[in-house]
């Protein structure tokens, strides 16, 4: 591959944020591996914006959208035992699990997704959140 052909094999691999099935992301506010602003948030962003592009490309004929949703989890960390040294840190495994659950149950019965929201420290995927959209605190103390 020369010099030239980054570009090209670059775009070909990248996340374009075009889905076609239901997605759920599970992101921590506090993730040192992935940062939220620059991964999590950044993709929601792009799926918005290629959803929006779907929308403009045939005004005339109605979309069904695959559904996205990010939950954002208050204080959560990638690398999850950090919480022995650090315990204001949150488990990002059980809010996942509860994700896909409620992910198989709109697939497989129609159950509606709960909106975009923050999970703060010690709650739960919700309904009706108390803090829907991102965590305005991506870390809060004991």
């Amino acid at each position: 591959m020369s010099a030239s052909d980054v570009g090209a094999e670059v775009a070909a691999i990248t996340t374009t944020g075009d889905i076609g099935k239901p997605l759920i992301t599970i992101a921590g506010t506090m993730d040192a591996l992935l940062p939220i602003n620059l991964h999590a948030r950044a993709y929601a962003r792009a799926v918005a914006a290629a959803l929006s592009d779907q929308d403009h490309q045939g005004a005339d004929q109605p979309h069904q959208h695959p559904i996205y949703r990010l939950y954002e989890v208050q204080n959560g960390n990638h690398i999850e035992t950090y919480k022995d040294t650090f315990p204001q840190l949150e488990l990002i495994q059980p809010h996942a699990q509860h994700a896909f659950d409620l992910l198989v149950k709109h697939v497989e019965h129609g159950a509606g997704l709960p909106p975009d929201q923050c999970i703060p420290r010690g709650g739960s995927i919700a309904a009706s959140p108390a803090q829907p959209g991102h965590c305005a605190a991506l870390f809060v103390g004991p």
